[in-house]
């Protein structure tokens, strides 16, 4: 009998797992059945969805090792596992993302063949049974009677941010780490964020790409037939802080996202303006005002104003005028391309004679346009 195997090794690279196929090699050195593999193709569509439906029911049970059959020579079966085994992963994105490595060997007749299928997975049955069921426990808690999408997804974002803290010893891959342990890397955030966002009957994808640290895992999801990017692992602090949530990537456009995130794979396409679409329910869903215009604040939207954005020393100094008007003593707005100015206070404080200190401190402004930044400045008035 002719016995081929193809190998392939899984690498566990912080936040993510590769695969690279290293070998393929055959056991007799013969050229395949040709005949039988042209009759295999032959019948290739149902063969192969049925190959798929049965490898995808394995996997979905976190099976370690099975064997399906096929037809064909060794070489001609090994290729057709693979490719149902492929089918099979890009049903589930958290079945694939469960996925740690996994093998195939081939024993034929030359007409028919026993492809055994060897599979390690980053969480086990038990432990997949424990995430389901610890994802109603949470939703209960977090998801109230009334709430809309949106709503759904600011609570599951908290909840995780909240409750998970990233590894930063790169070992915990899975849902399960996230919860059990509380910390995983990104591919652990973004399987519970899945797991929570299509629990709570959201439309939820897994995606995948770069970074400038590497590969990087996070979410997609959709919202009144809109997709958005949802980063829960980069709005997470490293290291954590006890409480503290952030929104940078808090459904996003592919545009944004780009900034620094790369990806190679086809995914659904983010256009919409989240800011825009919190404008419109604003004035739509008049019952659930106050949550949109609270996220809009929290989101930073607001910056995007032109009366909350400035340009050089002379809009700032003339925002910590208004300021003083109204009795406050700190300014915080949209500097458009501020990330790489150096602020003159100097400058400042000769604008606005009034103060006697001040202090600024400038961040990163995901909402608004490439290189800009949001400037906070506190001020202490001059003794009169």
């Amino acid at each position: 009998m002719a016995n081929n195997q193809k190998r392939w090794k899984w690498a566990a690279i912080p936040g993510l797992a590769l695969a690279l196929l290293l070998t393929g090699t055959s056991g007799t050195g013969l050229p395949p059945d040709s005949a039988a593999e042209a009759a295999t193709a032959s019948g290739a569509t149902g063969a192969q969805a049925t190959l798929a439906d049965t490898i995808f029911a394995k996997l979905r049970a976190r099976s370690a090792q099975f064997a399906v059959q096929t037809a064909g020579s060794a070489s001609a079966s090994l290729k057709a596992a693979d490719q149902a085994f492929g089918t099979a992963m890009k049903r589930d994105d958290y079945v694939n993302y469960t996925i740690k490595s996994y093998s195939f060997s081939s024993k034929s007749d030359g007409k028919k063949a026993t492809v055994t299928v060897k599979v390690t997975y980053w969480e086990n049955a038990a432990q997949s049974a424990y995430v389901a069921a610890k994802s109603k426990e949470i939703l209960a808690s977090i998801i109230k009677p009334g709430m809309n999408d949106h709503q759904k997804v600011k609570a599951i974002h908290d909840w995780v941010l909240l409750h998970v803290a990233y590894d930063r010893t790169l070992r915990k891959h899975s849902a399960y780490d996230a919860l059990a342990s509380g910390q995983a890397v990104c591919q652990g955030y973004a399987s519970l964020t899945y797991r929570l966002l299509t629990d709570a009957g959201l439309q939820a994808r897994i995606a995948e790409g770069t970074v400038k640290t590497g590969p990087h895992a996070w979410n997609l999801v959709k919202l009144d037939g809109k997709w958005y990017h949802l980063d829960t692992t980069f709005d997470d602090p490293v290291p954590d802080v006890a409480g503290r949530t952030e929104y940078g990537y808090y459904l996003t456009t592919d545009a944004q996202m780009r900034r620094d995130h790369s990806w190679t794979l086809a995914y659904p396409s983010a256009t919409t303006s989240y800011a825009g679409t919190l404008a419109q329910l604003q004035k739509s869903d008049p019952a659930r005002k106050a949550f949109y215009t609270g996220l809009y604040e929290t989101l930073g939207y607001l910056y995007l104003q032109p009366d909350h954005t400035v340009r050089n020393e002379q809009e700032i100094a003339a925002q910590i005028k208004q300021a003083i008007r109204e009795g406050r003593t700190s300014v915080k707005v949209r500097y458009a391309q501020g990330a790489s100015r150096k602020l003159d206070l100097q400058k400042l404080l000769d604008a606005v004679p009034a103060i006697a200190k001040i202090q600024s401190r400038i961040s990163a402004f995901p909402p608004g346009d490439p290189g800009d930044a949001l400037l906070e400045l506190q001020f202490t008035l001059a003794k009169s």
